[in-house]
């Protein structure tokens, strides 16, 4: 009785599980996160129990996590320009792919969207990279 309808259920796994991958990535991301956490703070008690200093490092590591980071030590001003590339790279093969599969529809304006959004992080590189010249020329 499952497997009859079965069929009917089958385009929707396809979907389903493209949705999962990244909620099961992040998920996983957070878990290993939280238990290198974990095990330095059991290292940290292990040393505070043995009456041993606790080196600096350790605690740093704890303190400055990639939020609370300083702008200016995180950022590089080619940072940005890495996804441009890729996302304007991927809108214009999902506009070639689309419009060589089927010609006259509609399908390959999809690209326009990574395509927008590289274009949008160029732009954002680039005022970034006129943004701290600018500070480095008011600092000397």
């Amino acid at each position: 009785m499952f497997f009859e309808h079965f069929h009917s259920f089958g385009p929707l796994m396809i979907p389903i599980l493209a949705l999962l991958i990244p909620i099961v990535a992040i998920v996983t991301h957070y878990l290993g996160k939280a238990n290198t956490e974990r095990l330095r703070h059991e290292t940290i008690r292990e040393l505070v129990k043995a009456g041993q200093p606790i080196p600096p490092e350790l605690l740093l590591e704890t303190q400055q996590d990639d939020w609370q980071r300083p702008r200016n030590q995180a950022s590089n001003p080619n940072r940005m320009l890495i996804p441009a590339v890729i996302n304007i790279a991927t809108g214009f093969g999902l506009m070639i792919m689309f419009s060589q599969m089927m010609p006259g529809a509609w399908l390959w304006s999809i690209g326009f969207l990574p395509l927008f959004l590289g274009l949008g992080f160029l732009v954002y590189w680039q005022v970034e990279r006129k943004t701290q010249a600018a500070q480095q020329q008011q600092q000397l």
